[in-house]
């Protein structure tokens, strides 16, 4: 009879929890999981990422690094191997629903509503009594200057999404006031928090006793992928009025483009260094001066926390969900309005002149501010929210 009430009491303890999620190769989430998995470890609970798949097209050349030196250490399945952008919305709403029959779980996370699957997943949610939390990313400068009826038809579908969904992670701030926008309410956001594997990332620092930092030229840094929405041609702009250099650490569909720039109009001091593994990534931010991401659009800009982690200021505009968040403006950075201001672009000359008499005081604030963005009480939060749901 004792053991009948034991095995009563832990079978309605146990939680089942499903996430889906696109990319396995993301070093920032991935680390997220392993911390969710650990405290569902802990409890008795079980936990299932089902990723659709490894990386996006373009990305293929980061997948070796990540899958060898990043051993997953959460359960996980894969929908594809195939790039992102090639594999069908059939086939991920499939392999969601699958999942859902197979593992049966009390919660179920999306990892954003962009998916056409999210819908009908999430009114099948509703029909099993499946809770559901959806992790935001998008920022209010991401759902306007749109075609009208594009506008109009992708705001009644995110409509529908919303009502459906029980809660909300959020990424920040900006995307609580993006979540306020489309009428949710603030008791619906369980976490806005975001972070990264700082453990490992400060493990990759090299310390090469025949470079010195003082045999380093100081240098403004740009990580990210080479985008239309990163305006990055107007940071080459920038740099021609500056008598800084600047590196840039990414790839994309717009290398070409931008190496044909600085070749035609002569920017000598900008060097593209194109695809930079993650594991390569300390290094150039621990010679940096300060981060620079000037961004059209932006969901958050992880980039920013790797940056502060090492006390670098960070400079952004305001369309970066960081912005006013991670990074606070006159504090630990510079957050400006956009980049093709007279009066913006003055701001951040000025930053940077001042900049040798600050450094002490810009580096102290941004170790700080880092902390606040701690990976294990990201993980703690996104577990008590999915706790408290299925315990309603």
């Amino acid at each position: 009879m004792i053991k009948k009430g034991i095995s009563f009491v832990f079978e309605i303890h146990l939680m089942r929890i499903l996430i889906f999620h696109n990319l396995l190769w993301s070093q920032y989430k991935s680390v997220v999981f392993e911390k969710v998995a650990d405290i569902c470890n802990k409890n008795n609970d079980e936990l299932l990422v089902l990723e659709t798949t490894i990386t996006e097209s373009g990305r293929e050349d980061l997948v070796n690094f990540d899958l060898d030196n990043y051993p997953y250490k959460f359960p996980v399945k894969l929908i594809s191997t195939q790039p992102l952008q090639s594999i069908s919305s059939w086939k991920v709403a499939y392999s969601w629903v699958k999942a859902i029959f197979q593992f049966k779980p009390d919660v179920i996370n999306f990892t954003g509503y962009a998916e056409a699957a999210a819908l009908p997943t999430l009114l099948l949610c509703k029909l099993l009594g499946i809770k559901t939390v959806m992790t935001i990313e998008s920022v209010r400068n991401q759902s306007e200057h749109q075609n009208v009826l594009i506008y109009t038809i992708k705001s009644a579908i995110k409509s529908a999404i919303f009502k459906l969904t029980n809660a909300y992670f959020s990424y920040g701030l900006n995307s609580n006031q993006f979540l306020f926008r489309a009428g949710v309410a603030k008791n619906k956001i369980l976490s806005f928090l975001n972070s990264f594997d700082k453990v490992k990332f400060k493990e990759q620092i090299l310390l090469n006793t025949n470079h010195s930092k003082e045999n380093i030229k100081p240098y403004l840094l740009y990580v990210g992928r080479l985008s239309e929405e990163k305006n990055l041609f107007g940071l080459l702009d920038l740099m021609k009025e500056l008598p800084y250099q600047l590196k840039m650490a990414g790839n994309g569909p717009l290398f070409k483009e931008l190496a044909s720039k600085i070749h035609v109009e002569k920017i000598t001091n900008v060097d593209l260094l194109g695809t930079v593994a993650w594991n390569e990534l300390a290094n150039l931010y621990q010679h940096a001066t300060c981060l620079v991401l000037v961004s059209k659009a932006e969901t958050w800009g992880m980039v920013a926390n790797e940056a502060q982690e090492l006390g670098k200021p960070v400079i952004c505009t305001e369309a970066c969900g960081c912005a006013n968040d991670l990074v606070i403006d006159g504090f630990n950075g510079l957050v400006i309005s956009k980049l093709d201001d007279l009066q913006e672009r003055n701001r951040i000359k000025d930053f940077l002149k001042d900049y040798p008499n600050r450094a002490g005081n810009l580096q102290q604030n941004s170790i700080k501010n880092s902390k606040i963005f701690d990976v294990d009480k990201l993980a703690q939060e996104m577990y008590q929210g999915f706790r408290t749901l299925t315990m309603n």
